[in-house]
């Protein structure tokens, strides 16, 4: 009678490293799946987003602007006069919008008649929300910008992953010129306003910025098409904004704020976009520039052609 045959070290060496290759070959498309899930559920957030926009501009015949206070105002300012100097109240879009996102609870822990970044909203302020932030975001869950940590005084300041669209340019946002966006410090746009289409016209998009892109605060709650060159005239970069770094330098321009990006993420080669219909596009960061600036504009009369 004989004996069973086990496997030789050699065969259990290929068989080995037929398993290893095996592992290599599915990986990448394990990881592409999950990838493709995390996209789809941010997706899915800034629908509910867009919707929540559009229940907010039922109740109130105009959309939130992406800052309580107006151009000009940010978290350089504070501690203002007072918790109720409107130059530090900044609430951000993001607040504005919980209850139309189901989330009462949330915006009753938030004293809406003081500043965003008084004490007394500090606790709810360092809420991590989830349907703020993308799946695929690996950043800091809290900003570590001076201007919360040493000029607030305070390092819990949670962040979002998702930012208006305000402007052609930071120009626009600056007060120099009107923003020629849906959402940006101090606006009172409704749908009335948004004269090239609501298809035609972005509203939000996605960010992966880690330091100012505080949910509560209003201060970079809204972001150009554009990044910042400072050797141009207009300060309009020649390329779209979407995960071009630095989106706008920190250190450069007085009452202002660096942020590495503008609209961004970490879903490889471009970034999702709400448009004011409601529908979410994922858009390219090597799409023409001229296109995007177009998309941005809520009345510039372009015609926007493929993207």
């Amino acid at each position: 009678m004989g004996r069973n045959r086990g496997f030789t070290l050699v065969e259990l060496l290929v068989v080995i490293a037929i398993i290893g290759i095996l592992i290599a070959l599915l990986l990448p498309a394990v990881q592409a799946a999950r990838e493709a899930a995390r996209r789809t559920q941010c997706k899915n957030n800034l629908k509910q987003i867009g919707l929540a926009l559009h229940n907010y501009a039922d109740s109130f015949k105009v959309f939130p602007p992406s800052s309580t206070s107006g151009i000009g105002n940010g978290v350089w300012n504070y501690p203002g006069a007072g918790p109720s100097d409107a130059t530090i109240h900044l609430h951000s879009f993001a607040s504005l919008l919980l209850p139309y996102l189901e989330q009462e609870n949330i915006s009753e822990a938030v004293n809406y008649n003081v500043s965003a970044l008084d004490p007394v909203n500090r606790n709810i302020a360092s809420q991590i929300l989830p349907f703020y932030r993308c799946p695929s975001y690996s950043g800091r869950d809290y900003s570590d910008e001076p201007l919360y940590v040493t000029t607030v005084g305070y390092d819990k300041f949670a962040i979002r992953n998702y930012v208006a669209l305000g402007a052609r340019t930071v120009v626009g946002l600056s007060g120099m010129t009107p923003p020629e966006g849906v959402l940006f410090p101090g606006s009172k746009t409704g749908f009335r306003d948004v004269l090239d289409g609501t298809s035609n016209t972005i509203v939000f998009a996605e960010t992966r910025e880690e330091r100012s892109a505080v949910w509560i605060d209003g201060t970079s709650a809204a972001v150009a098409a554009r990044w910042v060159d400072l050797s141009s005239p207009t300060y309009a970069g020649n390329t779209v904004s979407i995960n071009h770094t630095p989106y706008f330098p920190g250190g450069v321009f007085p009452n202002s704020i660096g942020q590495a990006y503008g609209p961004s993420s970490f879903h490889p080669g471009g970034a999702q976009h709400a448009f004011v219909d409601g529908s979410v596009q994922f858009l390219k960061e090597t799409m023409d520039a001229t296109v995007y600036d177009a998309l941005a504009t809520r009345a510039g009369g372009e015609v926007v052609g493929e993207y």
